[in-house]
């Protein structure tokens, strides 16, 4: 597809995604609205028929950053959350889920539910809309936080979690696959446990999966490959990468998702490097999923990988939650953004598919 209104053209992972989205639209919410960049995103999405973006901000502010662009509002709904004719409705099964959830009520319902973030959630929690891109004006601890309570899971084993998805083509000549690969955590958990980390490669694979349509690959990474060099951080990894395989095959899925490890990065990714450290006769594709071991290695790597020209970084992808949900740093760009809603607005399509117990709890 040709690039249009300053966009750069999609790349082999962003245009199937656009493709299959414009074949199942899906309702984006933009809870910080009053954004130059959501509103090019906004207009590229309804001009491609790919999505119905839904905005939360003032009006009159959007309108005027539309007039002083030249960008077209037609089929984009905004909603002021303060004044939305389901404010009240909202504030009512917020207060119904916090007690079903033991949670203590808020001092002040009403300027809780009335903040975009919040508004946003219950929005697709009760169908109104089937993810949310957040976070271009915010900080990411507010994102996190306004979405917490609402985990599959909510115990301490299955924590909220980031995923990223890096698409560097220089490796597709070097390694082979597709150059597209999903990391985590990668902007969360600072140093998780066996069962953390192991939740983060099913989940992650599982995403993997649905976007790239084949079986996946994970490496849960390391220092060492197989024991190499025996230090405790290794075995934590080694611990669940077996963990990850026992509970892939009680759910049936060990022949489309597999994980190795602990495994050193080059071997993860290399023909030549796994031959030498794991099996000199096996012919293997990159991993397509990468478990760091701690957040600072995630962090380190994913901002090394993004220093390179010609790699496209898109997420934070919010991962364990009910609903589909993107957390963009506030520097993003309207590329990056893009790319980010067109992930998680086909992580909605088969969503209820992928987690099938991500449902409202007062649905």
């Amino acid at each position: 597809m040709n690039d249009w209104n300053g966009f750069a053209p999609l790349n082999n992972f962003t245009a199937p995604l656009l493709e299959h989205l414009k074949r199942h639209p899906k309702r984006l919410v933009f809870p910080e609205g009053e954004d130059i960049r959501v509103l090019r995103v906004a207009e590229y999405l309804v001009k491609e028929e790919a999505a119905a973006p839904i905005l939360l901000g003032k009006k009159e502010v959007i309108q005027h950053i539309a007039e002083l662009h030249s960008i077209s509002l037609n089929f984009i709904r905004i909603i002021e959350p303060a004044h939305s004719s389901d404010l009240h409705l909202f504030c009512d099964r917020y207060e119904r889920a916090e007690k079903m959830f033991g949670n203590g009520l808020p001092i002040n319902t009403l300027e809780v539910v009335s903040e975009p973030m919040h508004f946003a959630s219950l929005m697709v929690l009760y169908g109104q809309a089937d993810a949310i891109v957040a976070g271009n004006l915010k900080r990411i601890a507010s994102v996190s936080r306004a979405v917490n309570k609402y985990r599959i899971d909510p115990i301490p084993t299955k924590p909220l979690f980031a995923i990223s998805i890096v698409n560097i083509p220089e490796f597709i000549a070097k390694f082979g696959g597709d150059g597209i690969y999903f990391l985590a955590d990668t902007g969360l958990t600072a140093e998780p446990t066996v069962e953390n980390l192991a939740y983060f490669a099913i989940e992650t694979a599982k995403m993997a999966r649905h976007m790239k349509g084949k079986s996946i690959r994970v490496s849960m990474l390391s220092a060492s490959t197989h024991g190499s060099v025996p230090e405790m951080s290794a075995n934590r990894v080694r611990a669940a990468a077996a963990l990850a395989n026992s509970l892939l095959e009680k759910e049936g899925l060990n022949q489309e998702i597999t994980v190795e490890g602990e495994i050193q990065i080059d071997a993860a990714l290399s023909t030549d490097y796994y031959s030498v450290r794991v099996n000199r006769n096996a012919t293997k594709t990159p991993s397509d999923v990468w478990i760091f071991p701690t957040f600072d290695a995630a962090d380190i790597a994913k901002k090394l990988i993004c220093l390179m020209p010609s790699v496209q970084n898109y997420g934070l992808i919010l991962g364990g939650l009910r609903f589909p949900v993107a957390q963009l740093p506030r520097l993003t760009d309207a590329d990056k953004m893009l790319g980010t809603a067109l992930v998680v607005a086909n992580e909605a399509i088969k969503f209820h598919e992928l987690y099938p117990q991500g449902i409202a709890p007062l649905y």
